[in-house]
């Protein structure tokens, strides 16, 4: 029988066969210890996001939620603040007398105004609209009948909303920060006379502007800096109020929330054409007997700058686990060759064996480790074999000299 001519050494493989997987062992080991740093990277940086994500949204919603309702009570408690200085000023005696006391109902508005700078204009009703008297005589003998402060306010205190009223901001003066006033809200409440009957009303149109005063104030500029907003909305859904810091040129719809009176809470909020935001909102509960009128105050900040903290830790973990895994790869890859590199000696000096070089010796082992162990066990493997090959050798002598022994004798 043919004997097999023996197997190409491995020291005539090409050489890239060191980066293969499935022929090299310290491709391997640096594979498997990379790949299990890359694993463990990717479910460290998820649960750890997630967790630092909840954290995060528990302290936005404590925080944001508290700076809506800041914003709507602030604003409830001004707007109840102004109504009860003009419900003070309708129980006074030349209020109530405005018609036949012209002169001392003219100075009581004059010096309301003086003391109340928010009241651009002021104005006393008799019970069928005609305004009797007026500060500046603006607008004195005209018929607010059909004015929605006369009809509102027939039986309670009516507030309107803020709107444009061009005819009276000529008249306003600017603020202490030099704001024009462009913005007014109408504001009125009934009186009554002697016998307690509807006598007339007290109506004043009042800037609006010193509400911007209060939303910075809950809203200052280190939150402004985070894109940190808030937006106050009437009933109709209608912007009466906002920072303009959070990336809009024109606010987003109101977010669907409870119709309940004092409803709060937060939410992650995706507007139309918009980026989401992490909203927090506040819907107006008014102040004693002030019931407020169903306004609600929003404070937004978008969702990628709410979420900044958990992106970072979540990059930071994923540089510092691919860092990580490079270097155990690396360390993966220097040890597994010290042990390739051995391996690979002992094969080398099997191949010359079984290629018939008797005299190869095998690599003597270091240490006690399973390779060494096996290096001992095939080098006394091979011991044994040059062991039985001399015997062989020496019998196959013994024999072939008998054999010339026999056939000298016969010849």
């Amino acid at each position: 029988m043919a004997i097999p001519s023996p197997a190409p050494a491995p020291a005539d493989e090409a050489w890239w066969h060191i980066l293969d997987p499935r022929r090299s062992l310290r491709a391997r080991a640096a594979l498997v210890v990379g790949g299990a740093a890359v694993a463990f990277t990717v479910l460290l940086s998820w649960g750890a996001g997630a967790f630092f994500r909840r954290t995060i949204e528990a302290e936005r919603q404590g925080r944001f939620e508290s700076l809506a309702f800041q914003l709507g009570d602030k604003i409830d408690r001004a707007l109840y603040e102004r109504q009860r200085v003009l419900a003070l000023a309708a129980r006074l005696p030349a209020i109530r007398d405005a018609a036949k006391a012209t002169l001392e109902a003219r100075r009581a508005l004059d010096a309301l105004q003086d003391g109340a700078f928010d009241f651009s204009w002021l104005g006393v009703t008799d019970a069928a609209g005609r305004v009797i008297v007026a500060t500046g005589r603006f607008n004195e003998g005209a018929d607010a009948a059909a004015q929605p402060w006369f009809r509102g306010a027939q039986d309670r205190p009516h507030l309107g909303p803020p709107r444009e009223r061009p005819e009276l901001a000529r008249f306003a003066s600017a603020d202490d920060e030099g704001r024009a006033a462009t913005r007014f809200f109408d504001l009125a409440v009934p009186f009554t006379d002697d016998a307690g009957q509807f006598a007339g009303v007290i109506a004043a149109h009042v800037r609006w502007n010193w509400s911007q005063d209060v939303l910075f104030s809950v809203v200052p500029d280190a939150l402004v800096r985070e894109k940190i907003g808030g937006t106050l909305y009437d009933a109709d859904h209608d912007v009466l109020l906002d920072s303009g810091v959070s990336g809009w040129s024109q606010p987003p719809e109101p977010p669907a929330i409870p119709d309940t009176r004092g409803a709060r809470g937060t939410m992650i909020e995706t507007p139309a054409n918009s980026a989401p935001f992490y909203t927090a909102y506040a819907r107006s509960r008014g102040f004693r007997d002030y019931r407020g009128l169903g306004w609600v105050a929003v404070v937004r900040q978008p969702l990628d700058l709410a979420l900044a903290p958990v992106a970072a830790l979540r990059r930071g973990i994923e540089a510092f686990g691919l860092a990580l895994a490079a270097l155990g790869g690396l360390t993966a890859w220097i040890v597994a060759g010290r042990t390739a590199r051995r391996l690979r000696a002992i094969g080398v000096a099997a191949h010359r064996i079984r290629g018939g070089d008797v005299l190869a010796l095998l690599p003597r082992p270091h240490g006690n480790d399973e390779v060494a162990q096996a290096n001992r066990a095939l080098d006394t493997l091979v011991e044994d074999w040059r062991a039985q090959h001399a015997s062989l050798a020496e019998e196959r002598d013994r024999l072939a000299a008998q054999l010339r022994a026999r056939d000298a004798d016969k010849r």
